[in-house]
């Protein structure tokens, strides 16, 4: 478990794969040994594992929000968006001010065109956590879709005066300039 913790933690996904697969053969009712494996195979581009993964690890441990909060990343990179939208939804209940979850579905508003929502979504998030800052440039960029640019241009400046090297703030806010003539 410890190796396979590890190599995941370093990035080495494919050894990590290995090790997961090694312990869960001894341990296949591990909930988070299998929540963990569905996060590699998410990584590897193998969205269907990790949601069968994290699915059985749900069963084994139901309580748990972890693996309803990694099955809808990987719903999300199916383009699975009501999917997503159920898992998160489902941490909200239990945890209204969980950021993560907040943030993820304000991810999946935005992705259907829900942009008020999603700000909405975003807000709440970087609320809930102080210092997440792709919270707030998240919540920038939704005002910008929603034609507020006034308040996408303030907020994007905060961050980057906060934050000088946050690519994604300089680089929305340099889209944002272009947009406007600058």
């Amino acid at each position: 478990f410890k190796q396979a913790l590890v190599a995941s933690r370093n990035g080495d996904a494919s050894q990590a794969l290995l090790l997961w697969d090694r312990f869960l053969t001894d341990h296949p009712q591990d909930a988070a040994a299998l929540s963990n494996r569905g996060n590699v195979r998410l990584l590897l581009g193998d969205a269907e594992g990790a949601i069968a993964d994290q699915t059985r690890s749900m069963e084994l441990s139901p309580e748990e929000m972890d693996p309803h909060l990694n099955r809808g990343t990987a719903e999300e990179a199916l383009k699975d968006w009501s999917a997503a939208a159920a898992d998160y939804l489902w941490i909200l209940e239990r945890n209204p001010d969980d950021a993560s979850a907040l943030y993820n579905l304000g991810n999946v508003r935005g992705s259907t065109g829900n942009w008020s929502q999603a700000l909405e979504l975003y807000s709440r998030a970087a609320d809930a956590q102080p210092g997440f800052a792709m919270a707030r440039s998240s919540a920038a960029l939704a005002a910008w879709q929603e034609e507020d640019l006034s308040g996408a241009e303030v907020e994007l400046r905060k961050l980057i005066r906060r934050y000088p090297l946050f690519a994604d703030a300089r680089a929305a806010l340099s889209g944002l300039l272009w947009q406007r003539g600058a």
